[in-house]
């Protein structure tokens, strides 16, 4: 039965179901994961969200962390308003192009050269080709439990593990996928170097590219082992294989530089999306001039009439420009406040005799209800945490104010618009919360 607090959502969803499949158009926004229905949230600002029933709430999803300086913030607010009155779409070479492309190639220290898109799918589905064009090899290494968008190459060992762990079978994760497509991805287990150069050793003359996320955020927040990054890039380079960083989530998150500037290892390509454009839709592909100059008629292809879309243009190099303006300052805030927050929530936990543990990084984290406190790959995670727990506890919380995705996997976001205000209001919520498990 609907919760009255959020009847309206209840009776939309229920419409919605009617004209579109599981009434969303994203899995991650249907029942079962929001058990019995999704809330329909209908406006947002700063740190905060508003749903369809007037029920206003301290935003911890932030888009699945594309709001990286919050919603509607005023920067990129107008930038936007200004391109809506010159064109918002015009299929052509553009001087903001240009402008959005510099930036970026400023900031990330691999990106000699950058192609604009418009989703984190597309971008990793381009980087393999890229790779695959570059080495004139056809495999590719992926990793169990790192999730890269929803095309037949990498919708494979994600959300379900088979097989051993040093030799997991490629179970795709939806219905679709052909046989043949999976015979040119191999699946490896997360942070065991020793099994990645022994496939190496085996299959370098077939080998392409290594597809990963620098820190395993779509599958536990699992960070690399020390010095795992480094023999990663170690084994690329004297194998002639292609290194790709998935900076989805860690681009212009974990550092403004990203997953490089904070680990101190370059790929060859990354994949970037999410926060480089704060709310409206880009994504890019960026990386080696060697690599990314052989994108070119008659070479490597890579087109899309929606590339370089202005309005998305607008709200990138506004963000980037926001994001470089707070600097080291800015970006040492927010991790100070994610700090606060994590520690706050620990602290709540115990007092309540919860056992918790939150893995990630101060800006973005999660919550494992378990007694666990160290996992080094997906199979620690997905075998190791109550999930039913958390989706009970994201209830609680949107119930109080505070809307938390009911995925345990899916990541606690903060914005540089949440305030201190907000983490004491979010840690009294969640004292409430732990109480009523």
């Amino acid at each position: 039965m609907a919760m009255e607090r959020f009847k309206k959502s209840a009776e939309l969803y229920k419409e919605a179901c009617r004209f579109l499949p599981a009434g969303v158009s994203s899995n991650l926004r249907a029942f079962p994961i929001f058990d019995p229905h999704p809330i329909f949230l209908q406006r947002a600002k700063g740190s905060h969200v508003w749903d369809v029933d007037g029920n206003e709430m301290i935003d911890l999803l932030g888009a699945f962390g594309a709001a990286i300086l919050g919603h509607l913030h005023p920067r990129v607010m107008d930038a936007v308003r200004k391109q809506l009155e010159e064109a918002t779409m015009l299929g052509t070479p553009t001087e903001l192009e240009l402008k959005t492309a510099k930036l970026f190639c400023e900031l990330v220290p691999y990106a000699d050269q950058v192609r604009f898109g418009m989703t984190g799918t597309e971008s990793t589905m381009h980087a393999i080709r890229i790779a695959r064009a570059f080495t004139g090899k056809n495999k590719f290494i992926k990793f169990e439990g790192h999730y890269h968008g929803t095309h037949d190459y990498v919708s494979v060992a994600v959300g379900s593990t088979a097989g051993s762990e040093i030799a997991p079978y490629k179970v795709p994760n939806t219905p679709g996928v052909p046989e043949e497509t999976l015979k040119t991805v191999v699946v490896l287990p997360w942070n065991n170097l020793e099994v990645l150069e022994k496939t190496i050793k085996r299959q370098r003359q077939d080998m392409a590219a290594i597809l990963m996320e620098p820190i395993m955020c779509n599958g536990g927040l699992v960070f690399p082992e020390k010095e795992y990054l480094e023999g990663v890039r170690e084994l690329c380079t004297e194998n002639d294989i292609i290194l790709i960083f998935d900076e989805v989530v860690t681009g212009f998150r974990i550092a403004l530089g990203g997953a490089s500037e904070y680990f101190g290892v370059k790929p060859d390509l990354g994949t970037f999306a999410k926060c480089m454009s704060g709310g409206v839709p880009c994504a890019a592909i960026a990386g080696k001039r060697e690599i990314m100059s052989t994108i070119k008629p008659g070479g490597t292809m890579h087109a899309g009439t929606y590339n370089a879309n202005l309005i998305s243009l607008a709200g990138a190099h506004a963000t980037m420009t926001e994001l470089k303006h707070q600097g080291k300052a800015g970006y040492e805030r927010f991790h100070g406040l994610g700090k606060k927050l994590i520690g706050g929530l620990k602290e709540a936990a115990d007092k309540a005799n919860q056992r918790v543990f939150l893995p990630g990084f101060t800006g973005w984290f999660l919550m494992y209800f378990t007694e666990k406190t160290e996992f080094k790959n997906f199979r620690d995670v997905n075998a190791g945490i109550d999930f039913a727990k958390f989706s009970k506890f994201a209830w609680e919380m949107m119930r109080r104010g505070v809307y938390v995705h009911p995925d345990a996997l899916e990541r606690i976001n903060i914005s540089f618009a949440h305030t201190e205000e907000d983490v004491n209001k979010i840690v009294a919520a969640a004292s409430e919360a732990f109480k009523t498990l």
